[in-house]
């Protein structure tokens, strides 16, 4: 939540903004859905820790809007997903070139046949277009699934928009495979729900060929016969973790028409918990200056219900911080006491890296955000809003 709070906040709030030139908008001419040409502003530059693209406005929804909701299985997924996306396209785009626009060319009709199984086309979810393994061997409905289970589950496309002449075109596409970590399927006749679990060597794997046909398939579609693709692999976490799944790899293969080994360039990244055993296990030093700010806190404020963090890692370093806490307050003078614990804490007795990006979010038990905390890099004193 505090993801989408944050990512809303910087990525959409340009529409907000005061859009006059004064702001370092630019007034550019771009195609409307109906093929016209129209006049369009593209959205100023917002100053983050963060590179974010500068957007088209009026925004345009991706034409498979609607679909993404559907097929992955959290809104945590899913702002992991775009965001992500966007983040590992910057070394391909320039975000100070290009400018972002939700996909326009893939129609969603288009995808759910793509993520259908291969083979003949039949009642049993299968077409010659699909991506998914077909059905390999097994008699009932539940045996053949659980032999041949389902890898993708969504295909997202993201623009980047090139300015020519006052005029925007397609500079290139970015392209996320959302891949299962495990598979989730019901019986027939609403039978009992069975989850395989998918080892990621083979996924991957099978993954990489998936993206081949896929670029095939894409070249054959209007307008991205000759658009620079960028294919990243996500592969979602399991159904109910407090954390998202992360990007594997991608690869780059401008304006060709296959993926060799050698394009795709593996990712480290991974999201953590806290407080789990997982942290724990993994990110030890990490995890125990979270329970040394949270045993801190508890010691000032019977009220504290306990505190929740989400930390990102990129080679094994941690990058960015994001912390819940929930408590029952009785009072304004109350809240602002909590906030000024808190703030005396960040600036005195941190053991963080202070480069790393934090947020805090102080709810109260509704989960309604009654205050938030901004650490920023290289900052001593942080950004404070009470509501």
């Amino acid at each position: 939540m505090i993801a989408l709070t944050l990512t809303s906040t910087l990525f959409l709030g340009a529409c907000s903004m005061d859009l006059s030139q004064d702001n370092d908008t630019k007034e550019v001419i771009t195609e409307s859905e109906q093929g016209k040409e129209v006049q369009a502003v593209v959205s100023p530059a917002i100053d983050t820790t963060d590179s974010y693209y500068r957007t088209v406005l009026p925004f345009r929804a991706s034409v498979a809007r609607g679909m993404t909701q559907k097929r992955v299985s959290s809104r945590l997924e899913l702002d992991e997903i775009e965001t992500g996306l966007m983040r590992h396209s910057t070394q391909f785009f320039d975000p100070e070139k290009y400018y972002y626009q939700e996909g326009q060319l893939l129609e969603a009709d288009q995808i759910a046949t793509w993520l259908l199984r291969t083979g003949k086309a039949d009642t049993s979810g299968s077409d010659p277009e699909g991506l998914n393994p077909a059905y390999t061997t097994g008699k009932s409905y539940k045996e053949k699934n659980q032999k041949s289970p389902l890898i993708l589950s969504h295909i997202l496309e993201q623009d980047y928009m090139l300015e020519e002449d006052k005029k925007l075109e397609l500079g290139g596409t970015s392209i996320a495979l959302v891949l299962n970590s495990e598979y989730v399927f019901q019986d027939e006749n609403y039978g009992p729900t069975y989850t395989v679990k998918l080892d990621e060597k083979k996924v991957v794997e099978q993954a990489k060929k998936m993206a081949n046909e896929l670029v095939q398939k894409m070249r054959k579609t209007d307008g991205m016969k000759t658009t620079p693709i960028h294919v990243a692999l996500y592969l979602q976490e399991k159904e109910g973790s407090p954390v998202s799944g992360h990007y594997l790899s991608s690869a780059f293969i401008g304006r060709g028409n296959q993926i060799s080994a050698n394009d795709w360039k593996n990712y480290d990244e991974k999201y953590y918990y806290y407080p789990s055993s997982a942290a724990t296990n993994d990110v030890r030093d990490d995890a125990a200056k979270f329970d040394l700010f949270k045993d801190r806190l508890e010691d000032y404020f019977p009220n504290y219900t306990g505190m929740m963090g989400e930390g990102f890692y990129q080679e094994g370093e941690l990058k960015k911080l994001e912390i819940k806490i929930p408590v029952q307050f009785y009072g304004k003078a109350e809240l602002v006491a909590f906030i000024q614990y808190v703030t005396y804490l960040l600036e005195n007795r941190w053991e963080y890296n202070r480069n790393v990006p934090t947020t805090i979010t102080v709810t109260n038990l509704n989960g309604d955000t009654e205050a938030m905390l901004f650490l920023e890099p290289d900052t001593k004193k942080p950004i404070v809003k009470i509501r």
